[in-house]
């Protein structure tokens, strides 16, 4: 099985979305459900589920728990994953204490910042260490993933400790892009960078393509 990073992207909307449906009592979903919830064509979702190797389509769609379960298995959606979060402030607290990770199955283990005195004052039921412990707390916890909220100029520094340490995929939200190797994977989510896109697309100076 090989699927494009596209493809993947699709898949995990889908799952999403598959849970929400399950979690509303809906029985069953159609390909153009899907779809038009993922923005995307009842063909290609068809084409993306069908390179999973899973069948199971029928007059009425498809089965809502069975079809969660099934691309769950398949990519490992359903597996426990531990992460933390490097730099506690305003971002990094608020993804401290969201709830959501912890439903959709990402366990936030452990808070890191530079600032010791921060740690003393933030109040949260998971456990926050000094960034020179970062090595140490990773091993000992079992984690997987890194989210990095630090100021840009120190994301690469951090990114490189976490990889030295064991983690395996990283959520970078500093503005910066950070060097990796190929067989960490790494996402980068830049809120500032997105507003400016919508902004210019407003300005009436761009096309829709």
């Amino acid at each position: 099985m090989s699927l494009s990073n596209n493809s993947i992207e699709r898949i995990c909307k889908i799952f999403g979305y598959l849970d929400t449906l399950d979690k509303q009592g809906t029985k069953f979903a159609s390909s153009l459900d899907l779809a038009k919830a993922i923005g995307a064509t009842s063909y290609t979702v068809r084409k993306d589920i069908s390179l999973l190797n899973i069948i199971g389509y029928t007059r009425k769609g498809y089965d809502v728990k069975t079809l969660k379960e099934e691309l769950g298995q398949k990519l490992c959606l359903n597996k426990k994953r531990n992460a933390c979060i490097v730099g506690l402030g305003r971002l990094g607290s608020a993804l401290l204490d969201y709830e959501k990770f912890q439903e959709d199955g990402f366990d936030v283990v452990a808070g890191f910042d530079s600032n010791i005195n921060k740690l003393e004052r933030i109040r949260t039921d998971i456990d926050v260490y000094p960034v020179s412990r970062i090595n140490e707390i990773i091993i000992r916890k079992h984690i997987e993933l890194g989210i990095i909220a630090v100021p840009s100029e120190y994301a690469q520094n951090i990114a490189d400790t976490l990889i030295k340490a064991g983690v395996t995929g990283i959520l970078n939200f500093s503005y910066v892009k950070i060097n990796l190797p190929k067989n960490i994977i790494n996402v980068n989510l830049d809120f500032t960078n997105s507003l400016r896109f919508i902004a210019a697309k407003l300005s009436g100076n761009t096309t829709n393509k």
